[in-house]
């Protein structure tokens, strides 16, 4: 080993150490103060909503994640375009995809569903694959 790579490895060396050494004593001081109330649980809550006029989507509602066919995927996008520009146009008020479109497709489609009985969910069931074969 040469001269050049010797103190390279002394400097690692040192940088290593006194990394370990402030890392030390960050958690020391971290576990000394976690035994008080900490200041910063007692400023801001994410759970909690803000003094904002509405909550946000997320306060709200769940998170609910659903893997569909493009088509369908784009089926709905244009859908939701279409009544956005109509229901903004006719009352002058937002209409969000989240808190407001995502609800009624739900619930129009659960209604849509709910009186079938099992043949008719395994004819439409079916029917939804065969559209999607050839995507």
């Amino acid at each position: 080993m040469s001269d050049d790579d010797e103190s390279r490895a002394d400097r690692i060396r040192s940088r290593r150490s006194s990394r370990k050494d402030r890392t030390e004593q960050t958690t020391q001081s971290e576990t000394s103060e976690s035994s008080e109330p900490s200041n910063l649980s007692k400023q801001s809550k994410p759970s909690e909503p803000s003094k904002r006029s509405k909550p946000t989507v997320k306060e709200e509602q769940v998170g609910t994640y659903m893997y569909l066919y493009e088509s369908q995927k784009k089926e709905i996008d244009r859908l939701y375009n279409v009544l956005k520009a109509e229901y903004e146009f006719e009352f002058d008020h937002e209409f969000e995809k989240n808190r407001h479109f995502y609800p009624l497709l739900v619930r129009h489609g659960l209604d849509g569903l709910e009186s079938l009985d099992a043949l008719e969910i395994k004819e439409r069931l079916e029917d939804t694959i065969a559209e999607h074969v050839d995507d």
